[in-house]
């Protein structure tokens, strides 16, 4: 009898590496009870220990603007002293090497973000400056990692939905990392993005 193999899941048995077409983000929406130096549940934190961790908005640092979905969105900064927020998650199956995936969310950017640059530094400043987020693809078990896109920097006061294209070269990720950083011209400037509504992580089928 030929085995039966799901459309869905499909197990490889000679890397024990499990893949499914559709994986899906636990809290995709950032959805917790808005908060300053807070990741949001189902999240981790990936930015520098030695600064606080992104926040739940909106309600801070002069953050006020409605989410694209539901009640709350993720904030992420990126600061003058080379450091940056970012969040990740491990994933129930894996990104595939050498196979193409579709992925979204929606930025956005708020007119207004004053906050201190460091606990260091007590005094406010405007956190601005032009933004990118970078997707990153993580093995938990080798430690390897790879760029997989990055957006450009919004430059607007509304949320717009980037689609991304993602296609694992090095190898295969069990853990999708979103990160803030520096747009290109702006390094070691302060800024900040906003993001919500991730989708599901979709495989392309040839």
């Amino acid at each position: 009898m030929k085995p039966i193999l799901s459309g869905v899941l499909c197990c490889l048995a000679l890397s024990g590496v499990c893949a499914q077409d559709i994986i899906r983000l636990n809290n995709p929406g950032f959805e917790s009870e808005p908060a300053s130096g807070v990741v949001p549940e189902g999240w981790l934190n990936l930015g520098s220990s030695e600064e606080t961790p992104p926040d739940i908005q909106p309600g801070f640092f002069g953050v006020d603007l409605e989410a694209a979905e539901g009640n709350t969105y993720l904030g992420l900064s990126v600061r003058e002293h080379n450091t940056w927020e970012g969040v990740g998650q491990i994933l129930d199956s894996y990104l595939l090497k050498d196979s193409t995936y579709t992925f979204s969310l929606y930025l956005n950017r708020s007119n207004k973000f004053t906050a201190r640059v460091s606990k260091r530094f007590s005094d406010p400043v405007s956190f601005t400056s032009p933004t990118i987020l970078k997707i990153w693809g993580h093995n938990t078990i080798t430690g390897e990692e790879e760029l997989l896109a990055e957006s450009t920097p919004p430059g607007h006061s509304e949320w717009v939905k980037y689609e991304f294209t993602l296609q694992p070269k090095k190898g295969n990720y069990d853990e999708i990392d979103l990160m803030a950083y520096y747009a290109k011209g702006f390094e070691q400037t302060n800024g900040h993005l906003l993001v919500d509504g991730c989708s599901d992580i979709v495989k392309v089928t040839k």
